[in-house]
C-alpha cells in the first residue's frame, strides 16, 4: 500500500510541474490538424523484420500497411491486396505431398511514399532478402516453409504466387513487403548491414502517413500521404513523443500535452482511472488483449537450469497480488502459462503454482541449497544465492513489481538485484542476444496466429552461430515441445491444432522456462473529441491501426 501511495504522490508532483507551465492557446484549444501520441519507448528501428520492439510496430501502423491486417474485431481484412485468400475460393490450394499454393492479387493503386509503384515484385524480392542467412532477420520459421514467392507473368506485376513446401494454417495473413528500390543496393553490398539502411530510420512506406522527421530522444513527425488510395488521412499530422518515464507520461496525459497514449505507457488500471478523473476530456480504453506479462529466465544459468529452482521462484511469488496491483478486481488474470484465454490454444488445466513459501523452500532444499548466516541461501559449492532482474527503465509499475519480487524472494533466501535498461537497449541487445544473466521482465504481444514457434522451439534460441535469429530468449530446450510445435505449425485442422497447443501448454507449465505473471488489458487513452479510435489489443494492430479515419469533432 505504501508503494502505491508513493506512486500516486509522484504522479501528483509531476502533474504539478507539468501544469505549472503556461500552456499555449494553440495547445489548449488543440490544432485539429494534429494528433500527439505519447509512448514510453523509442523504437530501435522501423524495419520490423529486423526488430522486436512493439514501439516500432506501432508507428508502422501509420507508415507501412500490410497485405492484410487484423481489425478491432480480430478479423483479417485486405489492405494492399484485393482479397484474403481462402480454401473455399480456391486461391489457397492444398497440394499433394503436404504442399500448398496461395495466389494473391495486389491492388494496382498503391504507391510507395516516393511515388514508385508498389507491386508483387517488392514482395518477391523481400522474401529473398529476408531468407538470406546474412540478413539480420529476427526469425525465418515461416519463411523456411516457402519454396518460392513468384510473379509468374512479367506483364502482370500485381499477381503473386507463393509456393509452400509444407502446410501452414495461417498462410493467408500476408507477408512482409519492403521497397526493393530503396534496399537493393545496400543488400547487394552487405546484407548484414541492412539495419543501417535509411529504410530502418526514415522509411519509405505505403501507408496513410509518411515520415517527416525523427528527432532521436524526442519525437517523430508523420505527415498525411496525399496519394493514399484508401482515403487521405483526415488529420494531417501525427507527432509521436517519446516520454520514457511512465509517470511523466501519465502526467502529460492528465495535462493534455499528449492526445493519445500507446505502448506500455499505462500499465495499471489505477493510473488510467486517475487520468480519466483528472482530465474529463480523456477517454480511457480498457481493451481485452493478447498481452502476456512475464519474467524470462536464463536457462543456461547454473541454478536456473534446474526445474526445481524455477518452480520454487514461482511458488515464492504472490502473483495474484501482483496482478491486483496492476488492475484490481481480477480484471487482469494471473497467468499460468503463456497463451491468454482468448487464444484458441489456451489451456485452463495446466499446472498452477500457488503462493506457497513452504513448498518453495522445500524445492530449493531438494536442489541443494542451505541457509547461510546472512539469511540468504548457499548452493552446494557455497556460492551465495543471488540473481539479477532487468526490465524497462522508467516503467513505474514494473519497477514496483521488481521491489515486491525482491521482498518476496528474500523470504526464501534469494537475494534479487535490480539492474534496469532503457527499452531500446533491453530489446535491442539484452534480450535479443541473451545478455541478461538471470531474469528479464517484459510483455509479449500476440495475435490469433501466434503459435509459439519463434518463442519456444530450440532452433529459435538466438546465438552468434545463427546470426541471432529467434525469440527463444530463455533458451528453452525440450524434445517433445519441439516436436509438438513443428506439428502445430503445419496442422490445418483447428481441432487437432488446438489439442496439440494444449499439450504444449502442459509441458511449458511443468518446465516453466519463464515465470508467468498475468494477462494484461491493453490500456490506452484518446481524446473524447477524436472520433474513430477503436483499440484492438493485438500485436501489429495498435491504437492507430485505423488512424487515417480519425477526425477531430468540431
Amino acid at each position: 500500500m505504501k508503494m502505491r501511495v508513493r506512486s500516486l504522490l509522484a504522479v501528483a508532483l509531476v502533474v504539478a510541474v507539468v501544469v505549472g507551465f503556461q500552456i499555449p492557446a494553440a495547445l489548449a484549444q488543440r490544432n485539429r490538424d494534429i494528433v500527439v501520441v505519447g509512448m514510453a519507448q523509442e523504437p530501435d528501428g522501423l524495419m520490423m523484420a529486423f526488430h522486436s520492439m512493439a514501439a516500432g510496430a506501432a508507428v508502422n501502423n501509420s507508415l507501412l500497411k500490410g497485405m492484410v491486417e487484423y481489425n478491432d474485431k480480430w478479423q483479417l481484412y485486405p489492405i494492399t491486396v484485393e482479397k484474403v485468400p481462402t480454401l473455399k475460393d480456391g486461391d489457397w490450394e492444398l497440394l499433394p505431398g503436404g504442399k500448398m499454393k496461395v495466389t494473391w492479387k495486389f491492388r494496382k493503386n498503391f504507391t510507395w511514399h516516393d511515388g514508385k509503384q508498389y507491386t508483387a515484385l517488392d514482395a518477391s524480392w523481400t522474401n529473398l532478402m529476408l531468407r538470406n542467412p546474412r540478413s539480420p532477420t529476427v526469425s525465418r520459421t515461416v519463411i523456411r516453409k516457402i519454396d518460392n514467392m513468384l510473379v509468374p507473368n512479367s506483364n502482370d506485376p500485381f499477381t503473386l504466387v507463393v509456393q509452400w513446401n509444407e502446410r501452414y494454417p495461417f498462410a493467408n495473413i500476408g507477408h512482409t513487403v519492403y521497397p526493393r528500390h530503396v534496399l537493393e543496393k545496400d543488400y547487394l553490398r552487405d546484407p548484414g548491414q541492412l539495419k543501417a539502411n535509411k529504410q530502418n530510420r526514415f522509411p519509405i512506406g505505403n501507408g496513410p502517413y509518411k515520415m517527416a522527421e525523427w528527432v532521436a530522444g524526442s519525437h517523430m513527425t508523420l505527415e498525411a500521404y496525399d496519394k493514399y488510395p484508401l482515403g487521405v488521412a483526415k488529420i494531417k499530422r501525427q507527432t509521436w513523443r517519446f516520454i520514457l518515464d511512465s509517470t511523466v507520461l501519465q502526467a502529460n496525459a492528465i495535462a493534455g500535452q499528449v492526445d493519445v497514449t500507446e505502448i506500455n505507457n499505462i500499465t495499471d488500471c489505477g493510473a488510467l482511472e486517475q487520468i480519466e478523473r483528472r482530465n474529463s476530456n480523456v477517454q480511457g480504453h480498457y481493451t481485452p488483449a493478447l498481452i502476456w506479462e512475464h519474467v524470462d529466465l536464463n536457462l543456461d544459468n547454473e541454478w536456473l537450469r534446474d526445474k526445481r529452482v524455477r518452480q520454487a521462484i514461482a511458488h515464492a511469488l504472490d502473483r495474484a497480488a501482483i496482478a491486483e496491483i496492476a488492475c484490481s478486481g481480477g480484471r487482469q488474470p494471473v497467468a499460468h502459462a503463456w497463451l491468454p484465454e482468448r487464444h484458441e490454444g489456451y489451456n485452463k488445466d495446466v499446472k498452477k503454482y500457488t503462493f506457497d513459501l513452504a513448498r518453495a523452500r522445500a524445492l530449493l532444499a531438494e536442489a541443494g541449497f542451505t541457509m547461510g548466516p546472512d539469511g540468504f541461501l548457499r548452493d552446494r559449492a557455497g556460492k551465495r544465492f543471488e540473481m539479477t532482474i532487468m526490465t524497462t527503465a522508467g516503467n513505474a509499475l514494473r519497477e514496483q513489481v521488481q521491489q515486491i519480487m525482491k521482498d518476496q524472494l528474500k523470504a526464501v533466501g534469494l537475494d534479487l538485484r535490480i539492474d534496469n535498461r532503457p527499452a531500446g537497449v533491453l530489446f535491442g541487445q539484452t534480450t535479443a542476444r541473451r545478455q541478461f544473466p538471470h531474469m528479464v521482465m517484459y510483455a509479449w504481444l500476440m495475435t490469433p496466429a501466434s503459435l509459439g514457434n519463434t518463442l519456444w522451439k530450440s532452433d529459435q534460441i538466438p546465438t552468434a552461430a545463427n546470426n541471432w535469429e529467434g525469440q527463444n530468449y530463455p533458451g528453452f530446450r525440450h524434445e517433445e515441445n519441439d516436436r509438438l510445435l513443428t506439428q502445430i505449425e503445419t496442422e490445418i485442422d483447428t481441432a487437432k491444432r488446438v489439442a496439440m497447443l494444449k499439450r504444449q501448454q502442459e509441458i511449458w507449465a511443468e518446465e516453466l522456462p519463464s515465470i508467468p505473471l498475468y494477462f494484461r488489458l491493453h490500456l490506452t487513452t484518446s481524446p473524447k473529441a477524436v472520433r474513430g479510435v477503436s483499440p484492438a489489443g493485438l500485436a501489429g494492430t495498435y491504437i492507430n491501426w485505423n488512424s487515417s479515419e480519425w477526425v477531430w469533432s468540431q
